[in-house]
């Protein structure tokens, strides 16, 4: 299979193929306390809770919009039949969530009442905006308020 060119349409998709992938899902954060890990994105970030696990496998869910979740699990959810059974994967560099234009500073301002220390706003190349802030695990959060895509072209985001 050919790899396809560089589009810059960050949801381009690749015409080579029958199926292709419509967008993140989930993504999952193995945390040392889920209280303390769940109060942050709650309480800090703003995220609404879906569903909750109880033990023996003990998870958060978190709606980060367009029908994706960021789940948080402590190291005793693992087991058969779950993805962080027996190996873990690589690590971890960060992952980033859409803020509204123009609202960074209200983000920051936030972010830094919560006792956080946060880098930014960083200005990248074709002019889009983010800040950092690490979570109680220090995990890397980007909130970007990201205005163009990677072509330069106009982000669509209806749900906003």
């Amino acid at each position: 299979m050919r790899t396809p060119p560089l589009a810059g349409d960050s949801t381009a998709t690749n015409p080579d193929l029958a199926v292709h992938p419509h967008g993140l899902l989930e993504l999952v954060l193995e945390v040392g306390d889920l209280d303390r890990s769940v109060a942050f994105y709650r309480e800090v970030l703003g995220l609404v809770e879906v569903e909750r696990w109880s033990d023996p496998r003990p998870g958060v869910w978190l709606s980060i919009g367009r029908n994706a979740v960021l789940g948080l699990w402590p190291p005793k959810s693992g087991g058969p039949g779950v993805g962080i059974a027996g190996a873990r994967g690589g690590e971890h560099v960060h992952f980033a969530i859409y803020a509204a234009p123009g609202s960074l500073l209200s983000w920051k301002a936030r972010l830094e009442e919560a006792g956080r220390r946060v880098e930014g706003p960083v200005t990248f190349g074709h002019g889009n905006q983010s800040l950092f802030v690490d979570d109680p695990d220090g995990n890397v959060v980007e909130l970007g308020d990201w205005t163009v895509d990677w072509a330069g072209e106009p982000v669509n985001r209806d749900d906003d």
